[in-house]
């Protein structure tokens, strides 16, 4: 018998490390800065892409993920700046 929903794997590492930067950023920092929000965003994007691409080799996907990825270091670069000019 096979099985037609085979397991899908857990959350991303991209995604993981996002959670845990939200989780142990520092009591002086907001929680919900639209920058890290964007980028969290971002990296659920880029790990929804991936699976989609169900362990194939994508070029489209690729690309849009680099895109992305792309996207939300941009985002999280912008933060920092802020956070050093206040």
């Amino acid at each position: 018998m096979t099985d037609s929903n085979p397991p899908r794997p857990g959350p991303s590492p991209a995604a993981l490390a996002a959670d845990a930067a939200i989780r142990n950023a520092g009591p002086g920092e907001p929680r919900e800065h639209p920058s890290i929000i964007a980028a969290e965003e971002l990296l659920v994007e880029a790990a929804m892409v991936r699976e989609t691409a169900d362990d194939e080799f994508d070029l489209g996907a690729l690309a849009r993920q680099a895109e992305v990825l792309t996207q939300a270091h941009d985002r999280l670069s912008a933060a920092l700046e802020d956070a050093g000019r206040g």
